[in-house]
This record gives structure tokens, sequence and C-alpha cells, in this order.
């Protein structure tokens, strides 16, 4: 190697001596009462709460739209035909 290379070389690792050789970040005692901590913040469980007259769609409506949408998939949500399901000689043979 030439000697530009050898300089590169050294240089380059004498940098990483340096990275490995700066002070940990100093973190506070736990059991020292007076240590600084960051300042505690409120936020409401209620911050995004909406009134259902802003939905305009009350809670029951969407469940029996939800409701009816499955009994026409066919139970299960459409995985299978309700005349498919298991009778109990069949699920036996599960065991």
């Amino acid at each position: 190697m030439t000697l530009k290379l050898w300089l590169a070389a050294g240089v380059l690792t004498s940098l990483s001596f340096g990275a490995i050789a700066q002070q940990a970040a100093q973190t506070p005692d736990p059991l020292d009462a007076n240590a600084a901590v960051p300042a505690s913040t409120y936020e409401s469980a209620f911050k995004n709460y909406q009134d259902v007259a802003e939905n305009q769609t009350s809670p029951d409506k969407i469940w029996r739209a939800a409701n009816d949408e499955m009994a026409r998939l066919g139970g299960h949500a459409g995985h299978m035909e309700s005349e498919t399901l298991p009778t109990s000689d069949d699920h036996n043979k599960h065991h």
C-alpha cells in the first residue's frame, strides 16, 4: 500500500476510537428524590369522543346492519354453509 492509503486507514481507525471513548449519557439516579424528571402530561380519554347526534347513525342501527349482513352471508361470516355445520358425530372425529 502507498503511504496515502496507510494514512487514510489510520485516520478512519482512529475516528472509531474517538466514538467509543465518548462519555455515555448521564441518567438520573432512580433513588435520588431531587432528580430532574420530565413534566407529566394529561390527555383525556374522551378527547376524540363523538356524540351519537354527530355520527348520524345510532349504535343499535349499526349493530342491526352488521347482524343482518352476517345472517345474509350464512353463518360463520360466510365461511361455511349452515347445512355443513358439523354434527356431534362429526366433531368426535377431530379428537
